[in-house]
C-alpha cells in the first residue's frame, strides 16, 4: 500500500494501542450477526493492527487468524494471544501482493476494518474481494466497514488519486453506498446490510454481506 507498512511500523512503534484497547463498535455489530448463525466458528480478520477485535473474538471463542502488513502490529497482537492464551494465529501479510495463504472454502467468516480504505486501486479492491469469496465457506459472512463521504475528512488533505486523499500521511479512500455495492456484487457477494455510524473520529459504512 504504497509504502503502507513504514508508517504503521511508526505509529505502532509509538503507541501500540493506536486504536484503544476497547473492541470496536464494528466488531461488536459483526458479533451480533456471528452469535445467531452458531455455525461461525472460525474467522479470518484482514488488516488486524494491534489486534483488539481479533483479541474480542477469541476472548468470545471463536478461531481467529489475523493478517497484517506491519511487523510492529503483529508483534504486540502474538505477544498479547500468547500471554492471553488465546486461539490467535498472527501473520505478517501484504494482500496487495499476493493471495490470501489459505485454502479454498477455508472460514466461515472474514472481517475487515477500515482496510479497504487504505490506497488500493480498483483492481485491487476487486482482487482483494474475489480472494475474500475464495477462502469463505458457502454462504460465508463477509464483514466490512469503510470510510465513507459524510466523514469530517473527506475532501480533506491533498488528492492524491480520484476519492483518496493524503490526510496527515494517511492515503484514504472514501465510500459511497453505491461503490460498495459495485463492488461487492461482482464478487458474489449479497449485501444484507449497510449501517452508518460515527465512531470517534471517522464515519463509517458498516457492511454485512454473504458469499452467493
Amino acid at each position: 500500500m504504497n509504502g503502507g507498512e513504514e508508517i504503521w511500523d511508526r505509529v505502532y512503534k509509538s503507541d501500540n494501542t493506536f486504536f484503544g484497547e476497547e473492541r470496536s463498535n464494528f466488531a461488536k455489530f459483526c458479533f451480533n450477526y456471528m452469535i445467531t448463525n452458531k455455525h461461525v466458528k472460525k474467522i479470518l480478520d484482514l488488516g488486524a493492527g494491534h489486534g483488539r477485535d481479533s483479541i474480542f473474538f477469541a476472548t468470545n471463542g471463536f478461531e481467529v487468524e489475523a493478517l497484517d502488513y506491519s511487523v510492529v502490529a503483529v508483534e504486540i497482537l502474538t505477544n498479547i494471544a500468547d500471554k492471553k492464551r488465546l486461539p490467535i494465529k498472527s501473520t505478517v501479510f501484504d494482500i496487495k501482493k499476493k493471495p490470501l495463504p489459505f485454502p479454498d472454502s477455508h472460514f466461515d467468516a472474514v472481517y475487515s476494518h477500515m482496510l479497504f480504505n487504505m490506497r488500493f486501486s480498483l483492481g485491487e479492491l476487486h482482487f482483494i474481494l474475489s480472494e475474500i469469496r475464495r477462502v469463505l465457506k458457502p454462504n460465508g459472512w463477509n464483514f466490512f466497514s469503510v470510510r465513507n463521504r459524510n466523514d469530517r475528512f473527506y475532501g480533506k488533505g491533498q488528492e492524491v488519486e480520484k476519492g483518496i486523499y493524503n490526510i496527515n500521511g494517511f492515503q484514504i479512500r472514501f465510500f459511497t453506498e453505491k461503490e460498495i455495492q459495485s463492488l461487492a456484487a461482482p464478487e458474489g457477494f449479497e449485501i444484507l446490510q449497510i449501517k452508518e455510524e460515527y465512531e470517534e473520529p471517522v464515519t463509517l459504512y458498516l457492511v454485512a454481506s454473504k458469499k452467493h
